[in-house]
């Protein structure tokens, strides 16, 4: 007997469509993400209108507005894809020097020396983006502060790894944390090749006094 148009056989031949449909739709979303969030890095969002994303990232309009219904919502979606790809690059080259001695909060600021050196540095996108848009995008805000949010926890986390007492590594990671936006803003607007280095000298000597005064109290 034949099988019934609306029956298992139908469904099952069918299933595999969808799920490659969905599937070509999750890669073109990460292909504007990822094609965004380099050209407004590069560019500036208020310089980048959804007319020049997509013809950057080859897709129509149409397309864009399909899967992000204003720059808005592109920019707050394209500056999370770069915080993913941001923490990552960052804990591979921070276990780097950490194998090779360095105590573990400070390898924060080697890494900021690795990345302040190389062609693709353009600033902080988080700083950029809150100095660009501020509160006139709220997707762009909310991110901006998660991301601020989630170094900090993580500069407390490396604090502890690194022997500052319990109650010391909310402070110790609220201090190294603007040593490093410091370090980020004065190497992309005075391109100073020496930032990090010096953010470096007073991270140990705070680190270094707190290690003391753990040591003796």
């Amino acid at each position: 007997m034949a099988s019934h148009p609306t029956g298992a056989d139908s469904a099952g031949s069918a299933a595999p469509n969808y799920a490659a449909r969905n599937r070509r739709r999750e890669e073109t979303r990460e292909r504007i993400l990822v094609n965004a969030a380099d050209f407004f890095y590069r560019r500036g969002i208020l310089s980048v209108s959804m007319d020049d994303v997509a013809a950057h990232v080859g897709v129509t309009k149409p397309t864009l507005y399909a899967h992000f219904e204003s720059r808005e919502a592109l920019v707050g979606a394209a500056l999370n894809t770069v915080e993913e790809s941001h923490f990552q690059w960052f804990e591979r080259r921070l276990a780097e020097f950490v194998e090779q001695g360095v105590v573990a909060v400070i390898a924060p600021f080697d890494v900021l020396d690795l990345w302040f050196g190389s062609s693709v540095f353009r600033g902080c996108a988080y700083q950029n983006a809150s100095v660009e848009v501020g509160s006139a995008m709220p997707h762009a805000q909310v991110a901006v502060l998660r991301h601020k949010d989630r170094t900090r926890k993580w500069l407390h986390d490396l604090a502890a790894e690194s022997g500052v007492p319990p109650e010391r590594c909310e402070t110790i990671s609220a201090q190294f944390m603007l040593l490093m936006e410091g370090a980020i803003i004065t190497a992309f607007i005075e391109s100073d090749d020496q930032a990090a280095v010096r953010a470096r000298e007073a991270a140990e000597v705070l680190l270094e006094k707190v290690l003391e005064t753990a040591s003796t109290g």
